[in-house]
Order: structure tokens, then sequence, then C-alpha cells
């Protein structure tokens, strides 16, 4: 194991759940450092763009920024998530509201049942900024970290490979769960908290119940 210098981080990760024999602590590690990365990143990307505009966005919505000024062509909400790897429609068309009313993007020309979205001049500088900080921050430092391109081409490669093991587990969880139907359903109804059961009268009966017996007498 070799995540950082920390032991409590090794223990963690040693006598997890999720690392029942070697192989497991191994894959755990892995999963370990995947999610460290995540969060890295999401920092950076969050923190250059405050650094460059003075307000804070989501790493997600900074992606988005990013990617529609790419090609210097309008994009879809449809465009965004293939490009992106998401599916959560929602949240990228809340993110296109919130990017267009920040004045970063505005809507483009196209058909009406598909808008498409570009960068507006205040777009445009600030991604031409975050771009200069990314390069003189991390692309100055990337032979530090790889030992030359070959390296770095290789490492590309295995985080793309990396994602096609998860998308490929995606999938097959999907085929499961429609394999599965009558065991899923009961597992959604399962998963709905019961509601508390009405309060009843101290003595026992109903309040309307009560109240008549009250009246009769």
């Amino acid at each position: 194991m070799a995540v950082g210098n920390h032991e409590d981080e090794r223990n963690l990760l040693l006598q997890s759940h999720l690392s029942q024999d070697e192989a497991e602590a191994e894959f755990h590690e892995f999963e370990f450092a995947l999610h460290h990365i995540s969060e890295a990143f999401a920092r950076w990307s969050s923190s250059v763009h405050e650094f460059v505009s003075g307000e804070f966005l989501a790493q997600p919505d900074v992606s988005v920024l990013q990617l529609i000024r790419m090609n210097e062509e309008p994009k879809s909400a449809a465009d965004i998530g293939r490009y992106l790897n998401r599916d959560d429609s929602s949240n990228i068309l809340y993110a296109l509201r919130k990017l267009e009313k920040a004045g970063l993007i505005e809507k483009g020309d196209g058909p009406l049942r598909q808008t498409t979205y570009r960068v507006t001049a205040r777009g445009m500088d600030l991604t031409d900024r975050y771009a200069k900080v990314r390069k003189d921050v991390l692309l100055s430092t990337l032979g530090a970290t790889f030992q030359g391109e070959q390296e770095l081409s290789a490492a590309i490669k295995t985080m793309w490979r990396i994602c096609g093991l998860y998308e490929q587990g995606a999938r097959s969880i999907s085929v499961m769960r429609v394999l599965q139907g009558d065991r899923q359903a009961e597992l959604r109804e399962r998963a709905v908290p019961a509601k508390p059961a009405a309060k009843r009268a101290s003595s026992g009966k109903p309040k309307g119940a009560a109240g008549a017996a009250r009246k009769a007498g």
C-alpha cells in the first residue's frame, strides 16, 4: 500500500469491508486514488476559475464552460452530455442557465428545438486567462511528474482503459436491474420510509368518534 505517508489512511484501507484479501486491498487503493484525483481536479478547476474571475464556480460548471469554448463551435446540452460523459441532463441545463446568467455564454443561432450555446466576450476572456494559468502552473511542472511524453501518453491510455472498465461495469448493472425487475421493485419499495401511524386519542377512539360520543351524552 502506498497511500501517502499516513498510517491512518493505510489502516483505513486495509481494515475496510472492501479489502477482504490482498487483491481487493490493491483495488481499493486504486479506487481511493481515483477519488483523490477527482477531488483534487475539482478543487483545481474551481480555484483557477475563481482566480481569474473573482467568482466561485463549481468544477462541473467550469467544465461545461470550457467545453463550450472548444473549437469555437456552439454546443447543445446533448453535445455537452456526450463529450463530458454525463447523463444528468437536468443538471446540465441548470449549469447552462447559471453560465448564461453570469454573462459567460449566450444562446447561439440554431434550430428552435435544439438550442446551442456559445461563449460571450467575457466568457472568451475568462477561458483565455484560465488556459494561461493552467499552462503556467500545471504544464510547466509536467516534467517533474512524468518522465517524457511517452510516460504521459501511457498514463492517458491507462485512464481511458479505467474509464472503459467502469462504463462496462455500469452497463452490466443496468442489465442486471432489468433481469431482476421484480427484485428491484421490491428494493425500491423498501427504500421508501414508512409513514408514522396516526396518533390515537388517549381513550383509544378516533377524535371524531369521541366527539360524537360526547354530543350524544
